[in-house]
């Protein structure tokens, strides 16, 4: 995982939900009281916020309409020194839109201790991300999106100063307790029952990508991301005609029935 992530950090795979990750990042870095800022700008956004105040945060919140992104200026305004974390979306996938996570990722760092954390179930495989250069601290991805696999979410942890923040936060957690997962995984186990079928598909699905680069996983991602990339401008190059015309006809429609007659 952390060849096909491009990482040198932990990675963790938790059976769940990409939900369940999310809830995992929110109840094992911030505690009840903490400033957190959630960037929303679709379903996927509201869900960060929904989960920060589950856990008695304050949240600090920047939405944009749906289908829309931010303005790096009004992120800077409200990232101030108190903020505990930021959560966003590489990609919000109810709406289509990407987020430049690279810029976000600049502006948090420039603050010792706020971390970044990014929903990138969507993203992983499906964008170019530079996970260690940009420096995210924590991201989260989905093997049932870009792996074509059964869900099975997984999420990096960053590097040991952004890990100890698992250690100091007070929110209750047990089953969505990372740190257990980090003694675990060190020995190549989970914390709990292990979804060997699961472990099993992604491993194919590793394989397949793998073959996608003769060979090289690192290789394998980009194709598997180029991929993604030509079928989205596909998409669009076809759409638009169709949104063109299904626009001139709304236009016609809601015409004066004068002007309806000679359009």
């Amino acid at each position: 995982m952390k060849e096909f992530v491009g990482t040198r950090n932990d990675v963790l795979v938790l059976t769940c939900s990409g939900t369940g990750v999310m809830e995992a990042s929110v109840s094992n870095l911030t505690s009840p009281g903490d400033k957190v800022l959630v960037l929303t700008a679709g379903k996927f956004g509201e869900r960060w916020q929904g989960l920060a105040r589950a856990f008695g945060c304050k949240v600090e919140l920047l939405s944009v309409p749906y289908g829309g992104t931010f303005s790096l200026h009004e992120i800077q305004a409200r990232l101030t020194p108190d903020v505990r974390a930021v959560f966003v979306q590489a990609t919000e996938s109810s709406t289509g839109a990407r987020h430049d996570i690279k810029a976000i990722a600049k502006m948090v760092h420039a603050q010792d201790d706020t971390l970044l954390v990014v929903d990138a179930i969507t993203g992983l495989g499906t964008t170019h991300l530079d996970v260690d250069g940009w420096g995210v601290d924590f991201i989260i991805g989905g093997s049932q999106e870009s792996f074509d696999d059964a869900s099975r979410p997984w999420l990096l942890c960053r590097e040991r100063a952004r890990v100890a923040a698992m250690e100091t936060t007070s929110s209750p957690r047990y089953y969505f307790d990372l740190r257990k997962e980090r003694k675990s995984a060190a020995k190549g186990e989970s914390a709990y029952t292990p979804a060997t079928s699961l472990f099993a598909a992604m491993g194919a699905a590793l394989e397949f990508i793998r073959a996608m680069g003769k060979g090289d996983l690192t290789k394998g991602r980009e194709e598997l991301v180029n991929n993604a990339e030509l079928c989205a401008e596909m998409t669009r190059a076809g759409a638009l005609p169709w949104v063109s015309n299904s626009i001139r006809l709304l236009q016609r429609l809601h015409s004066p029935p004068s002007l309806r007659r000679t359009a």
